[in-house]
């Protein structure tokens, strides 16, 4: 772990508020931070974990609460023989503050969870108490219809509102991140997604925030701990993912109108991050992108 924590970009797909996550843990990730607010919902196994200026661990059952820009990590307890035949899983939602509107949570009937996110910017703990009272509403979440989970976001957000007590993780608070990464990042990301369908060069995205190719490649990976081409990836499978979902949309054509241009390749790829073939995602049911 570095003394300072990367910024990380979440890729929210098109037409979603939020990202829900569920299934084990990835726990060979780095110490970062988003703009996203947090909940990690401990469903199984342990895992130590680094929050804010603080270590800790957490067991089955518990539930955290991340503020915006919140520097977090979790990873593999001390004591393996925990977790050896029991892998730490979970429930990750992120989600922006104006996730449900951008006034919606400053209407008198909200002011509580509008409360609920300003502690969170310490991060909050809760007990198996408290998540019992929420399992309903985020177990199996990820494959409910987009609907149903707005509505249990909502709901488990209540929940936790109401909590009077809950423990804060740290005295760390938001990660202050340089107002000239934050303008050099937006730039990057807006060509990104309008040029995502076509070719991109490397050294006309360097061009724009004037740094040679070599800079930009070790700037970017330090600042969203992937490279460019990684980041360009996902959010064309993303896009590819969207047309599969269309019964007029076949697998060459995802291939294609997402920026691909080998559809062996195309496949390779989405198998890498959706973990199943392009053509049996067409097919599947549950169409929803999981990634870590």
């Amino acid at each position: 772990m570095t003394s300072k924590p990367a910024l990380r970009h979440i890729n929210h797909q098109k037409h979603c508020s939020f990202v829900i996550k569920e299934g084990p843990f990835d726990l060979h990730t780095s110490w970062h931070y988003h703009s996203e607010l947090e909940i990690m919902f401990f469903k199984k196994g342990r895992v130590a974990a680094m929050m804010g200026n603080r270590f800790t661990e957490f067991n089955e059952g518990e539930m955290v609460l991340l503020g915006q820009d919140f520097p977090h990590v979790i990873f593999e307890h001390s004591d393996k023989s925990s977790h050896l035949n029991n892998q730490p899983e979970g429930v990750v939602i992120q989600f922006r503050d104006d996730f449900a509107g951008k006034d919606f949570f400053r209407i008198p009937e909200m002011a509580r969870i509008l409360a609920l996110f300003s502690r969170a910017e310490n991060g909050i703990h809760f007990d198996q108490k408290t998540t019992a009272k929420v399992r309903r509403f985020i177990d199996g979440i990820s494959k409910r219809n987009s609907t149903r989970q707005f509505l249990d976001l909502l709901e488990i957000l209540i929940v936790l509102s109401e909590e009077k007590s809950p423990t804060l993780l740290a005295t760390k608070t938001k990660y202050n991140r340089s107002e000239l990464d934050e303008y050099r990042m937006q730039l990057v990301k807006e060509y990104i997604y309008k040029n995502f369908r076509n070719k991109i060069k490397l050294s006309e995205v360097a061009e724009l925030v004037s740094m040679t190719e070599t800079s930009f490649c070790r700037y970017y990976k330090r600042l969203t701990l992937k490279s460019m081409t990684q980041t360009l990836n996902e959010i064309r499978i993303s896009y590819a993912c969207e047309l599969l979902q269309k019964q007029h949309t076949n697998v060459t054509e995802a291939c294609y109108q997402s920026g691909f241009t080998s559809p062996t390749f195309f496949s390779r790829v989405f198998k890498k991050i959706v973990g199943m073939p392009p053509s049996a995602y067409k097919s599947y049911e549950g169409k929803q992108v999981i990634r870590w």
